[in-house]
């Protein structure tokens, strides 16, 4: 990336924490199992171009809707690569992986409702 008297490189390792984070706010993780897992998940390519493409494997809870947290996991980390980075992002490829039973604090929300 070109900018004024000199290159700015950003790494994939910088977009791959910034696309984690992001999940992990979407998804609303805490458990450090459960980051490890995510993190590892994620994968950065580059097109021709320069711009990003992000994929990435998710866990789910039982009885949530996959679509939903899908699109804004994806529009999420498009969002904030784009802000942070002033780089386009083509596209966030988001795999469920697998589904999870909620945990405790989830069906106390639920039950509330």
């Amino acid at each position: 990336m070109e900018k004024g008297f000199g290159t700015i490189d950003i790494s994939d390792n910088a977009i791959r924490e910034i696309a984690f984070r992001s999940a992990c706010s979407v998804l609303e993780l805490s458990d450090e199992k459960k980051q490890k897992k995510l993190k590892k998940s994620i994968d950065i390519d580059r097109t021709p171009e320069d711009s990003v493409i992000v994929s990435m494997r998710i866990t789910v809870p039982f009885g949530k809707p996959f679509i939903e947290i899908a699109r804004k996991l994806m529009e999420q980390v498009k969002m904030d690569i784009e802000r942070m980075t002033d780089q386009q992002v083509t596209s966030v490829n988001v795999t469920v992986e697998d589904v999870e039973e909620p945990s405790i604090s989830q069906e106390e929300e639920e039950t509330k409702e």
